[in-house]
């Protein structure tokens, strides 16, 4: 390339040469000097990423700047030794005139250029044409200036009637467009986005668009590309689909709760509180029954730390019923602490030896509106040594609006099971009003 242009010696007074490393020109300078590598290499960069190498002897750079009288758009430095002839835009006309062959060249050189841009963009549409997909080119200013046979039937107008006029011209809402290019410019592409197309006989059409920018080899933004393809079909099915998600779906399901609700529900409310088959009810007033009268006899006893009393309170609670049989087999103390304050059982078990253990890390399950609380523990005895889980039932005791602590029923469990069809989550669930303290 201009090798003539390169050879001729009266041109060694515009010779310049630059170190390995050292930048030529700054991206964003006002300097506007043309440039032909005479040898060397050389590495162009934008911001601080290279895009391109130049090595051909007799290549032109800094052209863009020098015709256009504009601020550099890449940063050039000399990968090694770099040797170019430099043609100062302040003497252009000096320059011309001393050397008229060598503007011809250039000139030539640039047409050359042209020329084979202008093939290229033909064939490219040639080939377009045979693509299914939508093909839309517009320059840097969003101008469409090329759009294949796909692009035509998707859009509804022919090439005439979209030449030279903003893309932005074909879509429903120019703004979700623009707000499209902005992402497709930080991201340098997008894989895919529905927009809305104005279809002069469809009516408005969804097509899915990837777009990519397209750049010179100097990193000069040029233009856009993009691929259009109509999924309108796709998109009314989908927005079918949501309808039948987000209200069919759920009124199913309500429906469904609802029924389920009212079907379990009904039998266990009644009157502010839980109703149970006659069994249940007949052990849920036997517990609050005894509850109330334990809770009128141990309270100020508790209260004074009187053991040796509220031992044998509880213990004549289970004499008095000894012949009869009761859902219970012990009673126990606890203070606000929850630790035992005293203890007693109908069975073998030494009460002794639970005084002045803890209940604190048993969880204490059940509403916290409820006066009562549902245990789940494990306990050993002489059938079971290795431990069995029992159920116990507490009550909270207060005195004057004073919490002292815990009343709790130690349960049977096999009774509550035979007798009563009861477990731990049935037994949660049962009701008892307040009592006065």
């Amino acid at each position: 390339m201009l090798d003539d242009v390169i050879n001729n010696p009266d041109l060694n007074r515009y010779l310049t040469s630059f170190e390995t490393g050292q930048t030529i020109m700054v991206e964003g300078d006002d300097s506007q000097d043309l440039y032909i590598l005479v040898s060397g290499e050389l590495e162009i960069l934008k911001g601080s990423k290279k895009i391109w190498e130049i090595a051909e002897r007799g290549a032109i750079f800094g052209e863009m700047s020098f015709l256009m009288g504009s601020k550099r758009t890449a940063t050039v430095k000399a990968k090694d030794d770099v040797e170019a002839i430099c043609i100062p835009r302040k003497n252009i006309t000096v320059f011309l005139s001393e050397f008229p062959r060598v503007s011809g060249e250039i000139a030539k050189l640039l047409a050359e250029r042209l020329g084979e841009a202008s093939q290229i963009l033909h064939g490219l549409k040639e080939f377009c044409d045979q693509l299914p997909d939508a093909v839309l080119l517009t320059d840097k200013d969003g101008n469409i200036f090329s759009w294949n046979t796909a692009a035509e039937n998707l859009y509804g107008l022919d090439w005439h009637e979209m030449h030279n006029k903003s893309v932005e011209d074909i879509y429903v809402e120019p703004q979700a467009y623009r707000d499209f290019l902005g992402e497709v410019q930080a991201r340098y592409s997008v894989r895919e986005k529905i927009l809305k197309i104005k279809h002069p006989e469809k009516g408005t059409r969804f097509v899915s668009t990837s777009t990519t920018l397209l750049y010179d080899g100097h990193h000069n933004f040029k233009g856009v590309l993009s691929l259009g393809r109509d999924v309108t079909a796709v998109q009314n099915l989908e927005r079918r689909y949501r309808r039948a998600r987000y209200w069919l779906l759920p009124s199913f399901i309500l429906l469904g709760l609802l029924s389920a609700a009212i079907f379990f529900g009904y039998p266990y409310f009644s009157k502010g509180f839980e109703t149970m088959d006659v069994k249940k009810q007949e052990l849920r007033n036997q517990l609050a029954k005894d509850y109330v009268l334990l809770k009128s006899l141990l309270a100020n006893h508790f209260a004074a730390g009187d053991r040796s009393k509220t031992s044998q309170l509880m213990k004549e609670f289970f004499d008095v019923q000894e012949n009869t049989s009761i859902p219970y087999t012990g009673l126990i103390l606890l203070d606000e602490n929850k630790m035992v304050f005293d203890a007693y059982s109908n069975t073998e078990t030494e009460n002794k030896n639970m005084v002045d253990s803890s209940y604190a890390g048993i969880e204490f399950r059940g509403s916290e509106r409820s006066i009562h609380r549902v245990l789940g523990l494990y306990r050993t005895h002489k059938d079971h040594p290795m431990g069995c889980r029992g159920i116990e039932v507490a009550f909270e005791i207060r005195k004057d609006n004073q919490f002292l602590g815990w009343l709790v029923f130690q349960m049977d469990v096999d009774l509550l099971a035979k007798a009563y069809a009861l477990d731990e989550e049935s037994l949660k669930k049962f009701q008892f009003r307040p009592q006065n303290p």
